[in-house]
């Protein structure tokens, strides 16, 4: 929502975006950073900055340039900047509503909605499907909102394949419910679905278009002040530079200035530091401070209280491990300390969400697998004919609370496959069956484990289980392994739809970190979501092996 507004310390007329966690406020010419040097191609934009009082450093000078009229200038002066993926999905609603109702209600006759009401409905099971598949296929992950023509290309995959879902729900569901030829008559179903998909990628395509000129106007862009130059410092400056991270711009403080010690510079690019502003006031007019992040190394002598009048005002203040995990979706473990996990929020499991979470384990895998029947057979005459050997491949992993339990899946491999021991499957793995290789393309090895999950062994989301003699060896070489095993294992989880397969101990590592953030976060939202977009990894067949 824009609305013009005047401000008295700028003297140019002001936007006001109205987003996600703190009001923000821009130029209507430019976004009023200059002096910022350019961001490094495909990056963010990062800039170091120093505060100097007379040219001096803010050391002992930091109470008089945090006056306590400046807290309260700050308390007045709200930010908000606007969520980029819920902006998207948000401008896909009404861009797909808009074209898709538009276009139906203006052909109703023609399809045969005479109640307005079935014309409504109609709308409104497609717009579901459209949004819900356009989530499942990753519209709205970050490499796609920087990238117009990876986001394109995935709404077009989410609108063919939510026609060949949507035809029958119209044709045999709606159908018999309403009486409508264009539900009760397959050609009709097939016609209303595919004018609602030209109307909708044609919407798709005008509202990513208005995202881009967002975009680019730097509606989305955090300013995120990090206070540090050391090791830590530089991880997030490099994080940064990525091609998925252009909305956001740093600004750098040395620990200096607030009265710590000025970490040793081994790296041959180290931060850059720039004394351009006299004081906080300035700092905040010019860049606009959206987050705090405290990335020092050393921690000894430094006073933090002097944020708390940006801390009081609304200002979001992080820090560097708790900031990392927002940003990554993972807890990095080269940073991780035990009492970071003791003291930071998470790891709750109430009995409700215990509950919730067995029901839809039920329901969901015993939908799948009464749909999975002729796959089931299928596969089974494949596998059979291939070799002759076992149609189906039992092996032992470890669950919660480090139980072992028999896994099924469809045999893939040779059945003389581990003759020489256990060991990690390796990408073109010459042990894999012509059938296997395809199946495992297209995850359909795992399809099996639905039993387990029906016999409770496992669920549908969680780590995914290990064997035991590589958890054994695991436990020893990873800190911090043995808390996967606090839940069930999954058939899929939040590491399988952000990590391609791993058959290393470094992926087990890295995997790792990801299922601690799952942990931390655990929810039943949570799940329902890693479901949808587990149907990313199955249409665009990431890191099978």
């Amino acid at each position: 929502m824009l609305c013009p507004r005047q401000s008295s310390e700028l003297k140019t007329p002001q936007l006001w975006l109205w987003g996600q966690k703190t009001a923000f406020r821009r130029n209507t010419w430019g976004d009023g950073m200059a002096g910022l040097r350019s961001a490094p191609r495909g990056g963010a934009e990062v800039q170091a900055v120093g505060l100097d009082n007379e040219r001096g450093a803010w050391g002992g000078t930091f109470d008089k340039l945090i006056r306590p009229d400046f807290a309260a200038s700050l308390s007045s002066r709200p930010r908000f900047l606007p969520g980029s993926r819920l902006t998207l999905a948000v401008l896909d609603l009404v861009a797909l509503s808009s074209s898709v109702f538009g276009l139906i209600y203006a052909t109703r006759e023609r399809l045969g909605f005479h109640p307005d009401i079935e014309a409504i409905v109609a709308v409104s099971v497609i717009l579901a499907g459209f949004m819900a598949f356009a989530y499942a296929v990753g519209c709205y992950r970050y490499d796609a909102l920087v990238s117009f023509s990876v986001s394109i290309t995935r709404f077009a995959v989410a609108l063919g394949i939510s026609t060949v879902i949507l035809v029958p729900i119209n044709h045999y569901l709606l159908g018999a419910a309403f009486a409508a030829p264009a539900f009760r008559s397959i050609s009709r179903s097939v016609t209303l679905i595919l004018l609602a998909v030209g109307s909708a990628m044609f919407g798709g395509m005008i509202s990513r278009m208005a995202f881009a000129a967002m975009a680019r106007r730097h509606w989305f862009r955090r300013s995120i002040l990090v206070i540090g130059t050391g090791q830590r410092a530089r991880y997030l400056r490099d994080l940064f530079r990525r091609s998925d991270r252009r909305l956001a711009q740093l600004h750098f403080l040395p620990e200096a200035d607030f009265g710590g010690l000025q970490p040793p510079v081994f790296s041959s690019d180290p931060v850059r530091v720039v004394h351009n502003a006299r004081s906080a006031e300035e700092l905040e007019t010019r860049f606009h401070i959206d987050q705090v992040v405290i990335a020092v190394d050393e921690p000894q002598g430094l006073r933090l209280d002097r944020l708390l009048p940006w801390k009081a005002s609304g200002t979001p203040i992080f820090d560097f491990n708790t900031f990392l995990e927002r940003e990554t979706g993972r807890v990095e473990l080269q940073w991780t300390q035990s009492d970071w996990l003791l003291y930071s929020e998470g790891f709750r499991f109430g009995w409700l969400d215990t509950v919730l979470k067995r029901l839809l384990d039920i329901v969901v895998s015993g939908a799948m697998l009464f749909v999975a029947v002729p796959i089931f057979l299928a596969v089974a005459i494949a596998i059979k004919f291939e070799d002759f050997g076992p149609v189906f491949y039992r092996q032992a992993r470890v669950s919660s609370g480090g139980r072992t339990f028999d896994i099924l899946k469809f045999r893939t491999m040779r059945v003389d496959a581990e003759k020489f021991g256990a060991q990690w499957a390796a990408e073109n793995d010459p042990r894999i069956t012509k059938i296997g290789r395809r199946l495992r393309r297209w995850r359909i090895d795992e399809v099996p484990q639905l039993l387990n999950v029906l016999r409770g062994d496992m669920s549908l989301v969680g780590p995914r289980p290990e064997r035991p003699c590589f958890v054994e060896k695991l436990n020893e070489s990873i800190p911090f392994y043995h808390l996967r095993h606090s839940v069930k294992a999954g058939i899929t989880g939040w590491a399988q739809i952000n990590y391609p397969y791993g058959a290393s101990e470094e992926d087990a590592q890295r995997k790792l970190e990801y299922d601690l953030y799952y942990l931390k976060h655990f929810s039943v939202l949570r799940d329902v979501s890693i479901m949808l977009q587990t149907f990313r990894v199955l249409v665009f067949a990431h890191g099978s092996r």
